[in-house]
């Protein structure tokens, strides 16, 4: 199987959590004078233990020595509750929000043009991104607003993003989780990941991430308990969304650090960490194993097929390094679903808000904010799709399959109603097949011909009705003029 090294791992703030409980009592920012550990050093590092307290005064910022010691505990505190060593020191390196703007384009790298074409058929499958979007400027723009800070694969490289100028470390939270990617990093190497798709990669990261979060959920604990001495300067550093921030792309990327806590619970549960250290052998597959945890390493999932049937003006997309097609996965389902929610303030979504987003009167609950088994996308069991392209002009056929008739019309009723929200007209019906049209002034102008066949759905979207033969041979029992 080729490999290629893992995107960097970067944690995006979820506005109603973010933030550092800050305690401070008289100590000393200097090493601890007592004799380190002979053998077990999961509480200690570089001279500092876990429970130290320091004299540091954060309001106005950390002074590198001040920065390196609570690195130092910091990583004490990681190998504490993670029950595993650090091999070699960890840097980190602070940058102001701007100053991250102007490098996430280096750090996240240009995708090759077919790769492009894909991402953006697939979140226009979706209803997420419209035929004049691209979905690569969006999660950029939503990476400029919302990150926190990052961890590169293979390389070593910690960033903490700050909401200050000079940069300042402004979250022990955000460093004790990139801490634990660092460590993963160390001990079972992240910088390896086989061709991936939008469900394997949220399937994965479901383990990454939740481990993460389970950690610093833990580390939280104990500083707002009062039990550790906690560093901050005033909350989290993310920035605020702007009027262009997209939900729906951050629902879909959100899903590890959404899911990914329960799915770690649920196996350290049975067979503490060293059932999750296994899984970096044999992580999940597919984001439905991460949403239900229980079915994890089993048969429950399967796999679509799509027949290429495009005439000679309609070429396939092909991409380099990767697959050739696309998998969104429950988890885009969700998305696609929630998405409806946020888009429109003067809409009722297709689902009801409550439906997907956990929230009291505390705020967003920390274990699992939001819920990505929404009645529409359960019972997913495969999908896949492939893109055409006519020189600038892209077009896609998708198959979504679902574990039985009951699930599929659950689906079926939900995406006809995710139509009708972006403005499409059924315009012809015809036994199991539907043509809807979208207008050229609508935000996902086209046409799109579906046809159900027991659990599973066929979707062929062209830029024009008379097109969808040309795209998918079987959608020509549409007559163009009609």
């Amino acid at each position: 199987m080729n490999r290629r090294p893992m995107a960097a791992i970067a944690l995006a703030v979820l506005l109603a959590l973010a933030g550092c409980s800050v305690g401070y009592q008289p100590s000393s920012a200097e090493p601890s004078t007592a004799d380190p550990p002979e053998t077990d050093h999961l509480g200690y590092y570089d001279g500092y233990w876990h429970n130290e307290t320091l004299d540091i005064n954060a309001s106005n910022g950390l002074t590198e020595s001040e920065t390196e010691a609570v690195l130092s505990r910091a990583m004490a505190r990681v190998q504490l509750l993670r029950g595993l060593e650090f091999e070699e020191d960890i840097e980190v390196e602070l940058q102001t929000r701007g100053e991250f703007r102007e490098e996430s384009d280096d750090v996240w790298t240009e995708p090759s043009e077919g790769t492009r074409r894909l991402d953006n058929a697939q979140f226009e499958a979706l209803f997420l991104v419209g035929p004049d979007e691209d979905v690569v400027d969006v999660r950029s723009g939503n990476r400029g607003d919302n990150v926190l800070g990052f961890y590169q694969p293979g390389t070593g490289r910690l960033v903490l993003v700050s909401g200050q100028d000079p940069a300042t470390l402004a979250n022990e939270y955000t460093l004790a989780h990139e801490l634990v990617h660092a460590l993963q990093d160390q001990r079972f190497g992240l910088e390896s990941l086989g061709p991936a798709t939008l469900d394997s990669v949220n399937a994965r990261n479901g383990l990454i991430e939740g481990e993460a979060m389970s950690v610093q959920h833990d580390y939280e604990d104990r500083c707002e308990s009062g039990e550790w001495q906690c560093v901050g300067t005033g909350g989290g550093s993310g920035g605020a969304t702007g009027s262009g921030f997209h939900w729906g792309i951050y629902f879909a990327g959100f899903f590890p650090y959404a899911e990914g806590p329960s799915f770690i619970a649920h196996h350290r549960e049975r067979g503490g960490w060293d059932a999750i250290d296994a899984m970096h052998d044999d992580h999940p597959s597919t984001a439905a194993e991460v949403i239900y945890p229980a079915t994890y390493d089993t048969d429950a999932y399967g796999n679509a097929t799509v027949t290429d049937r495009s005439d000679a003006d309609w070429e396939r997309v092909r991409t380099e390094g990767g697959p050739d097609y696309a998998e969104v996965g429950q988890s885009g389902l969700a998305s696609m679903f929630a998405y409806t929610v946020y888009a429109d303030s003067t809409s009722t979504g297709v689902i009801d808000r409550g439906e997907f987003i956990n929230a009291g009167d505390g705020g967003l609950d920390r274990q699992r904010p939001f819920t990505y088994d929404v009645r529409y996308a359960e019972g997913w069991h495969a999908d896949r799709l492939q893109a055409y392209a006519d020189d600038d002009r892209t077009a896609f056929v998708w198959n979504v399959t679902f574990n039985d008739r009951a699930n599929a019309t659950e689906f079926g009723d939900g995406y006809e109603q995710v139509f009708e929200f972006w403005g499409g007209q059924r315009v012809e019906t015809r036994g199991d097949a539907e043509v809807w049209r979208f207008g050229e002034d609508e935000r996902f102008r086209g046409a799109v011909w579906i046809r159900r066949d027991g659990t599973s759905f066929t979707v062929v979207k062209a830029p024009e009705r008379a097109e969808l033969d040309d795209v998918y041979a079987p959608a020509g029992m549409v007559e163009a003029s009609a």
